[in-house]
């Protein structure tokens, strides 16, 4: 499927303007005249506004669909859900195994704080480094310490979570990993890796939170990586994927779902958000439905797919002809970023400061995803290929005045 442009006024590319978004409707504005690669967003351009607005929505009849909603979220949409996410992955996930959330952010902060409230001490969550800094940043607010693990090649360094939880006597209440294109390194986690983890979280008490938010993202011609939660055998489960429509849609709709066993699936639907209040977004669950149950969702989906590819490739290759003194520490599968390093002695928040100041470049600096400053993430999800084209022209630039500085 080709994606088709989008035409809403002060968030579109045309052309005679580059991609911006400026509207009263966006969190993160991007000025118009900035290269953004920073922003972990989708481009408007990317934005199925046709597609949604043309769902049939007639079989929302019955006036208690308008009701407090089902704690699980309504089981038709629960079922079109799961068949969706095993013809994407080819594993069997069944209604059971869900429970509808309001994306991935608020699916963090229902579980830390299910967690939580059943800790009889301050808890402990094991994360990342590097990492999605925000979810580190929810679970404090639920109220954990932090302990942090590096990340290679193959994801998480789980031979760490078992040297914490042996040897220094750890005891986390949750092991946070994103095990598939990673953010903001896109690697993946290895199958050993996985059983391992698995293993440790069954030998010593502990949940995973998966954060998957990436994972039906995989390039055109890779396979579409397993959750965490499939690989989940134990009786009662230990692994809680979380999954959103916010990266292979769109983000305002706040829908996604946890995968996990069933028994887990009771205890979270106890929460006490969800006694109180009923199930999330159940409205939007509805306006979706269609769109996934039509196959509409299945074909945009692969085209996403090829446009993130072809954004990769255009990424990957301008730096590696543009700007060689920067290393690509990682080669993405899928996902949204690449992971670069500077040379050892240079800092990646100063050089995004000359960036943004002079040439109107923006990323993410490593002090930004919890790690050194010499690391930084870039972004070619936002941008069309020929912006990013020109923002790595910018960056090269300000990339020599940083360097011709420090000499």
């Amino acid at each position: 499927m080709k994606l088709s442009l989008q035409t809403q006024n002060k968030t579109t590319k045309t052309a005679e303007t580059m991609t911006y978004q400026d509207s009263e409707y966006v969190q993160l504005p991007v000025p118009e005249g900035i290269y953004d690669l920073n922003v972990g967003q989708p481009s408007p351009q990317l934005l199925p506004m046709d597609l949604l607005y043309s769902a049939d929505n007639t079989h929302i009849s019955d006036p208690t669909f308008l009701q407090y909603g089902n704690q699980q979220g309504y089981l038709t949409f629960r079922k079109a859900v799961g068949s969706f996410l095993s013809a994407e992955t080819g594993d069997a996930v069944s209604a059971d195994e869900l429970l509808i959330t309001a994306g991935n952010s608020g699916a963090i902060l229902l579980i830390g704080t299910r967690i939580a409230a059943e800790s009889k001490t301050r808890p402990l969550a094991i994360v990342e480094s590097p990492t999605y800094q925000w979810a580190v940043n929810v679970l404090e607010g639920c109220g954990f310490d932090i302990m942090t693990v590096p990340v290679d090649d193959e994801g998480m360094v789980v031979d760490e979570v078992e040297r914490l939880v042996v040897e220094e006597n750890a005891r986390p209440a949750l092991v946070l990993t994103i095990p598939s294109h990673q953010n903001p390194t896109s690697v993946t986690l290895s199958t050993p890796r996985r059983q391992k983890l698995i293993q440790l979280a069954i030998d010593h008490d502990f949940k995973i939170l998966a954060d998957e938010a990436y994972q039906l993202l995989s390039f055109p011609d890779g396979r579409v990586d397993s959750s965490l939660a499939t690989s989940d055998t134990t009786e009662q489960g230990v692994v809680l994927t979380i999954g959103t429509f916010s990266k292979i849609f769109a983000p305002a709709l706040r829908l996604g779902w946890v995968q996990a066993n069933p028994h887990l699936i009771a205890w979270l639907v106890k929460h006490p958000l969800l006694v109180s209040g009923g199930g999330l977004n159940p409205i939007m669950a509805g306006w979706l439905e269609p769109v996934i149950t039509d196959g509409s969702l299945e074909t945009w989906l692969a085209g996403l797919r090829k446009e993130l590819f072809d954004r990769y490739v255009c990424l990957r290759n301008a730096l590696q002809t543009k700007l060689p003194q920067i290393e690509m520490v990682t080669t993405p599968q899928g996902g949204y970023y690449i992971w670069c390093r500077l040379p050892a002695h240079m800092d990646s928040e100063a050089l995004r400061v000359l960036a943004f100041d002079k040439y109107k470049v923006n990323f993410r600096p490593g002090i930004q995803c919890n790690t050194s400053p010499d690391y930084l993430r870039l972004c070619f999800a936002f941008h069309t290929s020929e912006e990013i084209e020109q923002a790595i022209d910018l960056l090269a630039s300000a990339y020599d005045e940083y360097a011709n500085g420090l000499a």
